[in-house]
């Protein structure tokens, strides 16, 4: 059984103002996992399981706090689509082959992988059982597994979304003259899209033609590229991504700041609960 360590960036609930600038991004204080993996540890234990306390490695992440950090990462990843199937390998495409490389010295993998199918499902019941007793204990959060707690920071993460970025009037007013300019440059956008689709716009465009390429393979909607298939693809999204960019330049200057402030908050208030 593969933990979850990869997700997408998340943030809390909070009640700042709109119209408020960026909340500054929080101060890092003492790393919280290594306690709840010995807390999570002696439980399984106790119950008549093994389980070895482990803190997987976090992972390099994008700066995206500014235009110009958006606009190196753009330059290599376009919107971080298809870079991934160019180099699965690279931390910051943020493939499946590139999450497993970060979990493999995981040691539970090795207690997990010999269980029969009975065994390991009364193992997962004790672990999560496990993880919610270290969760309360050390955070003081509900959460009876990453999947749990994933889900609660996405719904905290629209929320947080919803009142500092899509209420946000000069954002909103900045979106029509940006969705024109795209225009001009053969890129259709809908009319009147919030703040926040219109920063994902062009993410959703290049997954759908990852689907769409993908079909119904064996890997499910995910396409079988090589590097060489999938080099023509990126080239293409890194064009769209920087004339995006381009486009949305006082939007992203705006945009950039706030967003990189809620990514820091949520992982400084829930990211301890994936692990990362």
């Amino acid at each position: 059984m593969r933990r979850v360590t990869w997700v997408l960036s998340l943030a809390l609930i909070s009640g700042c103002a709109a119209e408020r600038a960026a909340t500054p991004v929080p101060t890092k204080g003492p790393d919280p996992r290594p306690k709840m993996e010995q807390i999570k540890a002696d439980c399984m234990k106790q119950r008549g399981f093994k389980y070895v306390a482990y803190v997987v490695p976090d992972r390099p992440e994008p700066d995206l706090s500014t235009y110009e950090a958006m606009k190196t990462y753009r330059q290599k990843y376009g919107f971080g689509v298809f870079g991934q199937f160019v180099d699965p390998k690279d931390p910051l495409t943020g493939s499946i082959e590139s999450a497993q490389d970060a979990s493999a010295d995981d040691p539970n993998e090795a207690i997990t992988q010999k269980l029969n199918e009975s065994q390991l499902g009364a193992y997962i019941e004790v672990e999560n059982a496990c993880y919610e007793k270290a969760a309360k204990e050390v955070l003081h959060k509900e959460a009876g597994s990453t999947l749990e707690a994933a889900g609660l920071m996405q719904g905290a993460r629209d929320d947080l979304e919803e009142a500092e970025i899509n209420g946000d009037p000069e954002l909103v007013a900045l979106v029509p003259g940006f969705a024109d300019c795209l225009a001009t440059k053969g890129q259709r956008v809908p009319p009147a899209m919030l703040p926040t689709a219109m920063a994902k716009r062009g993410n959703d465009v290049f997954w759908d033609q990852v689907k769409a390429l993908g079909g119904k393979s064996a890997k499910g909607r995910m396409p079988d590229l090589t590097p060489a298939q999938a080099r023509p693809y990126l080239d293409r999204e890194v064009k769209a991504a920087l004339e995006d960019l381009e486009c949305g330049k006082e939007f992203y200057t705006r945009y950039a700041p706030k967003r990189a402030s809620i990514d820091a908050r949520v992982w400084a208030e829930y990211g301890p609960l994936i692990g990362r």
